[in-house]
């Protein structure tokens, strides 16, 4: 009869597969705390990796034109007269600009050449104005209507060719404003002027799109039309002009540049300035030799990359604490599955150093059994947190060097949990050869633990009772708090619950009484799960509160931070302006009113009742009454003084005065009435009160005491959407504005304080959801450990006559009661710490409103829904195998 050759590596895989996973039962639980550790390992240093790319990601998108480089020079400088010759050697500087900046390893930089005055062309019905420009790369940005591009002529915009009546192949001349210099100009193209918004391409030259304001009369006046020409043109007609040059080369990143692309490119950058600044250098030498100014170097670059770097120092200690924390609770619980490990062994090792088995040996043999689980458990781990952080993380991208750095934290946390499993096994391998518990252990047996950990709690609260803000940054202070709260409570509730429920066992029908002397019974075991389940679950309550508290505080201050999407400062009025944009509001503000009777210093904010109520940013934290009934009750007023809104903390006794008064020093009073309060006011710029009172009330006021509204107040334009179209639109209404003090409601959120927040907050709650995973499956293998003792219960106490419907009732009410009592303390302990932690974490302190404190829900739910299925699938594990084992297996083995 024929016989299948057995494959010789057959016996050699078994012999490794005994060797390494002889329990593979066993090695699947150490899998699973790998995992979780080797997550918990790489987070470590990927979190502030991924978050230094994400906070450079989110700065370009706010602000790309600030991230690039820009030089710029003239063929005027300062005090020198205008030189054609030096007009004409205006290609020469650019050339030795641009080769300078290839030296340095940059990209070749887009060159814009352009007229420092406006030349007048005369046309049938007057003189225009008119701006030569050539920028690298213009004749592939351009509409062209009619003709070509040719690098003999011009291309003009329509708006000049029919103005003008010119088209390709005619003439078109240029005089200068000073002097009879004038040029002539082949006309080759016409084209269609770009629209607003401008393309990206055009947007760092958008003053040469956008309209202007007539000084003499202060009506806005179209810009000047923009005649485009390649370089050599424009330098030829500006010398025979006698008009000199500005001269500019721009240097953007490339698009998808990194954070490591825009660290390399500062450095360039700063080699470039330097470079510049060298006497010996070509520049340097034209420009003395020639009279040119000196190009100067201009970038946002390193401010923005120092909020990056502000971002990431904000973040990285509580992304250590919160690593730290969930590699040492890890490595902890690989302790205990070395230590379940001896103890589910105990016979066989006995045995075993009954015959010479050393500790050092013992432990040999289980680091090589922990020695796959291990790693492959780690790695595991290591790629969903790589993973789960590209998905969910700051960005998808990381800066060099991190993957490395990870790689080299996750083997040491290998070689950390090998050392655990070894040091726990050799520990308990000594004590087998030992009679009695030791000097050592019969001390710590005498100490006080639930006392010591209750008095380090209360020694630990104390500052987040009596402490100041801190900036909004988790600390050790913020994650220890709440575990030892937990551990207190727990342990003072096992100890006393015990006294307490003795006497009143026996009242209780047989399940109920059945489930409590199980619990009460398995004092350590029942501790170890209640402890379990309440530190888990409670970290998913606290890590909850704390995100969802901060999400919901940040969100009103970011409705206060700004008034609407835009914020544009006004400078004080020279001209008549025109009408505001469709959507925008007119505000007036004032700092350091005083309101008597009280003394009470408080800002003024003047408004347009109906208009700014479809811009403001409104949060329903900020008041317990929407908007709209609010600002109602300033139209609505009919009385003799100033309605206003009260935002803010004020006494009640000075808000309902009768006689309240808001005074300017002795510029001007309004008398005023409080019609409305509310917590803060968008636009709320301090802590400090604000009164929101209608423009036509305080204007009526200020004119009864001879004083122009207008022109006390500081005025801001509130508006919708972005902030290019309404500086446009404002620049052709005649508005004059400091567009360094513009402000949007990005901004808040751009601030490294929030970002770090937000990403160390988010960081907890995932650190505490995978902790709560752990908890449950913790939960579940203590059923699973407890399942035979279960069985032989359920065996014995139905022949003893009990149904077995009350036996697995007493199996889930057991856990039930285990694991509520956990949840309950989780809940008590969580909910009101984190009530008591948010205020410490207010990133804008300056800010209202103070700390809003939210419960959880949604982590509630998933709490209970978690221990619901734990319980239930216990049960039925236990109820399965109280009726498929033979009684008399059971029984026989049974301890």
């Amino acid at each position: 009869m024929f016989r299948p050759r057995r494959s010789r590596s057959w016996p050699v895989l078994r012999r490794l597969r005994i060797l390494f996973l002889p329990v593979p039962g066993q090695a699947l639980g150490l899998l699973l705390l790998a995992v979780v550790l080797g997550s918990a390992l790489v987070s470590v240093p990927l979190v502030p990796a991924a978050a230094e790319q994400g906070a450079w990601e989110r700065e370009r998108a706010r602000q790309d034109q600030a991230v690039g480089a820009t030089l710029s020079s003239s063929t005027q400088p300062l005090a020198q007269a205008s030189s054609p010759a030096r007009i004409a050697r205006a290609s020469a500087l650019d050339a030795a600009v641009v080769e300078t900046i290839e030296a340095e390893g940059l990209p070749r930089p887009l060159s814009l050449v352009r007229l420092r005055n406006a030349l007048f062309t005369d046309v049938p019905d007057g003189v225009v104005r008119t701006q030569l420009v050539a920028k690298t790369g213009w004749e592939d940005q351009v509409d062209l209507l009619d003709g070509e591009i040719s690098d003999r002529g011009v291309v003009v915009p329509e708006r000049l060719a029919e103005r003008a009546g010119v088209g390709p192949g005619d003439q078109l001349t240029g005089r200068s404003r000073v002097g009879d210099g004038a040029a002539t100009v082949l006309v080759t193209g016409v084209y269609a002027e770009p629209a607003t918004p401008l393309p990206d391409f055009w947007a760092a030259q958008s003053a040469l799109f956008q309209p202007g304001t007539d000084p003499a009369t202060g009506e806005p006046v179209p810009a000047p039309p923009v005649v485009l020409a390649p370089q050599d043109v424009v330098v030829a007609t500006a010398a025979a002009a006698g008009q000199d040059l500005l001269l500019e080369w721009s240097l953007p990143l490339q698009p998808g540049a990194g954070v490591d692309d825009a660290r390399a490119a500062a450095d360039r950058f700063a080699a470039l300035q330097a470079r510049l600044a060298d006497l010996d250098s070509p520049v340097s030498r034209l420009a003395v030799v020639e009279g040119f100014d000196r190009p100067v170097l201009r970038s946002g670059l390193p401010d923005v990359l120092a909020g990056v770097d502000r971002t990431v120092e904000l973040l990285r200690p509580p992304v250590r604490a919160v690593g730290i924390g969930g590699v040492a609770a890890a490595l902890v619980l690989v302790g205990a599955w070395a230590a379940q490990r001896v103890r589910r062994r105990d016979t066989e090792l006995r045995a075993l150093v009954a015959r010479g088995l050393s500790p050092a040996r013992g432990a040999g043999h289980a680091v090589r059994e922990a020695l796959l689980p291990v790693l492959a458990g780690a790695a595991l781990g290591g790629a969903a947190g790589g993973l789960l952080l590209a998905l969910r993380g700051p960005a998808p991208g990381l800066p060099a060097g991190a993957v490395p750095q990870a790689l080299a934290v996750l083997g040491l946390g290998c070689l950390a949990a090998l050392v655990a499993v070894g040091a726990v096994t050799a520990a308990l391998v000594t004590r087998l050869d030992q009679l009695g518990r030791g000097p050592l252990a019969h001390a710590l047996g005498r100490v006080p633990w639930v006392a010591v950990t209750a008095a380090v709690a209360v020694v630990t609260a104390v500052p987040a009772v009596t402490g100041s803000r801190d900036g909004g940054r988790l600390d050790l202070l913020t994650l220890v708090l709440p575990v030892l709260v937990t551990v207190a409570v727990v342990g003072a509730l096992t100890a006393v619950l015990p006294r307490l429920a003795d006497r009143r066992i026996d009242r209780l029908p047989p399940t109920a009484s059945l489930a409590l002397r199980r619990v009460l019974a398995g004092r350590g075991a029942a501790r170890l799960v209640v402890v379990t389940t309440a530190l888990s679950t409670g970290l998913v309550l606290y890590a909850g509160a704390l995100a969802g508290s901060a999400d919901r505080t940040l969100a009103a201050k970011a409705a206060v931070s700004t008034g609407g999407d835009v914020v544009v400062p006004l400078v004080r009025r020279t001209t008549e302006p025109g009408p505001l944009p469709a959507g925008a509001t007119l505000v007036g503000t004032e700092r350091g009113v005083t309101l008597v009777p009280g003394e009470v210093t408080a800002d003024l904010l003047v408004v347009e009742p109906d208009e700014v109520l479809d811009v403001l940013r409104w949060d329903r934290a900020l008041a317990d009454r929407p908007p709209s009934e609010l600002l109602a009750e300033l139209t609505g007023y009919d009385g003799d003084r100033v309605p206003a809104l009260l935002a803010g903390p004020v006494p009640d006794a000075v808000a309902a005065s009768p006689e309240l008064t808001a005074t300017f020093f002795s510029y001007y009073s309004l008398p005023v009435q409080v019609v409305g309060r509310a917590a803060a006011f968008p636009g709320q710029a301090s802590r400090a009160p604000l009164l929101v009172v209608p423009w036509d009330a305080v204007g009526a006021a200020l004119q009864a005491a001879d004083r122009d509204p207008l022109q006390v107040f500081d005025r801001q334009v509130w508006a919708p959407g972005e902030p290019a179209p309404l500086l446009a639109a404002l620049t052709a209404a005649g508005y004059a504005y400091d567009e360094g003090g513009v402000t949007t409601a990005g901004a808040f959120a751009a601030q490294p304080e929030v970002q770090a927040q937000a990403w160390s907050l988010a960081y907890l709650r995932a650190v505490a959801l995978a902790a709560g995973l752990l908890g449950l499956l913790g939960v579940a293998v203590h059923a699973l450990a407890q399942q035979r003792r279960r069985t032989v219960a359920a065996l014995l106490l139905t022949r003893m006559g009990l149904p077995r419907r009350s036996a697995r009732a007493a199996t889930a009410l057991e856990l039930g009661l285990l694991t509520g009592l956990g949840a309950a303390v989780a809940a008590v302990v969580a909910l009101p710490v984190s009530a008591l932690v948010i205020r410490l974490l207010d990133p804008a302190p300056a800010l209202l409103p103070g700390a809003l404190s939210v419960v959880p829900w949604s982590s509630i739910v998933a709490v209970l829904g978690g221990l619901l299925a734990v319980t239930a699938g216990a049960t039925l594990l236990a109820s399965r195998s109280a009726r498929t084992t033979p009684a008399g297996e059971v029984l026989r083995d049974a301890p």
